[in-house]
């Protein structure tokens, strides 16, 4: 019996937040014997040639054509750098450093970095729900980097692998505010092509620069390559996935299924990367949600 669209489209986005939640632990094992900088321009180059490729089957039928402009090329050069370069990279040299469960619980507080960011450069106004949203998240980002321990504070002995995927948050949310004045003129699918493009260009100088001579080829792991594979492939076609659903169910239900994110991520890790759930995962995980909740709520 054929799927309704509706719920393809619920399918299609347990799907994508599955993927999307892989992202962490297979992260992890990548990085046991790949670079960071490597890494993510690795599964950058692949992902860019995938989406491109379907950009051009999409604009035969569906896509409106890019008007290049030199300012529309600064965009996706900008664009590429903050959400690529500096969100992605960024994110796995903060990964090699700290557990995928830390990245994946930080990582559920993106929504308030987006919000802060908004309000500041887009003057969006902020409720009270927002605001209270806001602090409740933070708190929440403060235990998990705090390991719920005073000492951590008092002798700021903070892991940096959680306050680099605290300020790659901050990366990302740049990119989202700024891609939303970007999709008044191109398709979010375009806008992401290019960005990957332009991310994996900067990620491809980066690791040349800093990591050409430190990686051997020869030595990286099998199971390092499956995690290349996976995100590179897999990691990709989830954004098709989520645009197919999005035009079915709208943005904000949608929005909905990314909080599972975390919480597929935290299972995956503890049943393959042997990684232990402490107290203080579980009560800031749960603080971080219980913020973004009340920041989404109208």
């Amino acid at each position: 019996m054929a799927l309704s669209p509706q719920r393809r489209a619920l399918l299609l986005m347990i799907l994508t937040a599955l993927v999307w939640a892989g992202l962490f632990p297979t992260g992890k094992v990548a990085l046991r014997s790949i670079p960071p900088f490597t890494f993510a321009a690795i599964r950058l180059t692949i992902g860019a040639a995938l989406l491109f490729l379907y950009l051009q089957r999409k604009n035969e039928t569906e896509e409106t054509p890019v008007n290049w402009t030199p300012r529309l090329v600064g965009s996706f050069l900008f664009l590429g750098f903050t959400g690529y370069m500096l969100s992605v990279g960024g994110s796995y040299q903060g990964l090699r450093l700290t557990t995928a469960t830390n990245a994946a619980l930080l990582n559920a507080a993106s929504p308030i970095a987006i919000a802060l960011l908004a309000a500041m450069f887009l003057r969006e106004k902020m409720s009270a729900k927002m605001l209270l949203g806001i602090v409740i998240s933070i708190v929440g980002v403060g235990v998990i980097v705090s390991r719920g321990s005073w000492q951590v504070i008092t002798a700021s002995a903070y892991n940096p692998g959680d306050l680099i995927i605290v300020a790659t948050l901050f990366a990302w949310g740049i990119y989202t505010t700024y891609g939303r004045h970007l999709m008044q003129v191109v398709s979010p699918l375009a806008a992401t092509t290019y960005a990957y493009i332009a991310g994996a260009t900067y990620l491809l100088i980066a690791c040349w620069l800093t990591e050409w001579e430190s990686w051997r080829l020869a030595e990286t792991r099998w199971d390092s390559w499956l995690a290349v594979a996976y995100q590179s492939t897999l990691g990709t076609f989830a954004h098709f996935w989520y645009y197919q659903a999005v035009e079915i169910l709208g943005p904000s239900r949608a929005g909905v299924f990314i909080n599972l994110v975390p919480v597929m991520a935290i299972g995956i890790a503890y049943v393959f990367l042997d990684e232990v759930l402490t107290l203080p995962h579980l009560v800031g995980g749960l603080i971080v949600l219980v913020g973004v909740g009340v920041a989404a709520r109208r």
